[in-house]
């Protein structure tokens, strides 16, 4: 099934089904299609046969194309390096390279690279490969991404590529691909170190998607009790630290990610009297705060709706750790409520932290609307790319 020789097979439309590509959306499910495809590369047509892009398919995904030109050419070297490069210079535009730096290099969809990740830690790159098509592919573009990786000062090369796979027939991959690793990378995010675990890290290692709301809660954190509900590593409780809170606690279920937190807070120069750590279900451990004893609170808990049919499931839970969030925020306090769940819009989001705030019976002043930043940029023609959401709200 594997082949990249062009030109690719051609894969027809059903009848009438050509205006799903009218809006330039990227995404073709397998109900749109005339046939199975049987190779991860084609050219996709209409009913007669006119080519309307090209791009990657699969016979097992009910997301069976993803396109990647909306024209009738390629996936060579040179288009990979086009888009590459397209990414990276946009990256510079946002000032977000340097050598302690770390941001998202490719955002997929919203990179016009369907399936493809790449984040940059200092001297190293770490990339996910979600389709099989691109798999097809790798001969192509990886020389190209490693000799543009290799010039841009990075030496250390991982693969974390998990997610999706599975619909894809991939297997989950976690590998040094070049390079060597003695331990986390550390890197700079305004005044704050943070560590980087690459290969045992959530996602590709961290959060990158926070990173503007960590900064935004430094400068709001003299003198104020903090609490970090679903903390990780910390990024929110070191940034915090260093903006002069005079207590800070990290609350996740995982004790490596809090051991890290503990590291990573004294690398920094912080008083670990002033740190403090929960370790337990969030739930349970929010439940049993003293409430309003926080002046600033951040709720930042994983995907609870993965897939579409766990909305209403999700809606329940972020309304229930919302609420619990609330109850902890002093008068006058400020709440982060966040959520990185794609199904979940931004009006059930809105209602969910709305709901929460009755429940808790708090009143709220909504200070900004919170959303991922510049280098996971989403497309117009793909809102499905618009995924972090979030509320930064002060109680009364």
């Amino acid at each position: 099934m594997a082949t990249s020789h062009w030109p690719y097979p051609l894969l027809r439309l059903k009848p009438g089904k050509e205006t799903v590509l009218a809006k330039h959306h990227p995404w073709v499910f397998s109900g749109a299609l005339a046939g199975t495809p049987s190779v991860h590369l084609v050219r996709l047509a209409d009913a007669s046969g006119n080519v309307l892009g090209v791009g990657t398919a699969s016979p097992s995904n009910p997301l069976a194309v993803r396109i990647f030109r909306f024209e009738d050419r390629p996936l060579d070297a040179e288009w990979f390096r086009e888009r590459f490069l397209a990414a990276l210079h946009l990256r510079k535009q946002l000032g977000l390279i340097g050598p302690e730096a770390g941001f998202r290099w490719v955002f997929g969809e919203g990179d016009f690279l369907p399936g493809l990740v790449i984040d940059r830690y200092g001297q190293a790159l770490v990339m996910q490969v979600g389709t099989a098509g691109l798999e097809t592919l790798r001969d192509i573009w990886w020389p190209v991404l490693f000799e543009l990786a290799k010039a841009e000062g990075c030496s250390i090369f991982v693969e974390r590529s998990q997610s999706g796979r599975k619909e894809e027939g991939l297997e989950p991959v976690n590998r040094l691909l070049k390079g060597s690793l003695a331990g986390p990378i550390i890197i700079r995010e305004g005044a704050a170190q943070l560590s980087v675990e690459l290969l045992k890290g959530q996602k590709t290692g961290f959060f990158l998607d926070q990173r503007e709301h960590r900064l935004s809660l430094g400068r709001v954190s003299q003198e104020c009790r903090v609490l970090n509900a679903f903390g990780y590593t910390g990024g929110f409780s070191i940034h915090a630290g260093l903006g002069g809170a005079r207590e800070v606690a990290t609350l996740d279920i995982s004790i490596p990610a809090l051991d890290q937190a503990d590291r990573d807070w004294v690398l920094n120069g912080l008083d670990p009297g002033r740190h403090t750590r929960m370790q337990g279900d969030a739930f349970e451990l929010m439940r049993s705060l003293e409430p309003g004893a926080w002046d600033r609170v951040i709720v930042d808990p994983p995907a609870f709706a993965k897939q579409r049919k766990d909305v209403d499931a999700a809606f329940k839970a972020y309304k229930d750790v919302f609420r619990l969030g609330a109850l902890a925020t002093a008068p006058g306090g400020m709440l982060w409520c966040f959520s990185c769940s794609q199904h979940l819009e931004r009006s059930r989001f809105q209602e969910a932290v709305w709901t929460a705030m009755l429940e808790a019976r708090r009143e709220a002043q909504v200070l900004a609307h919170l959303g991922q930043p510049g280098d996971h940029p989403y497309g117009l023609n793909h809102p499905e790319g618009f995924y972090l959401k979030g509320l930064w709200l002060r109680l009364r």
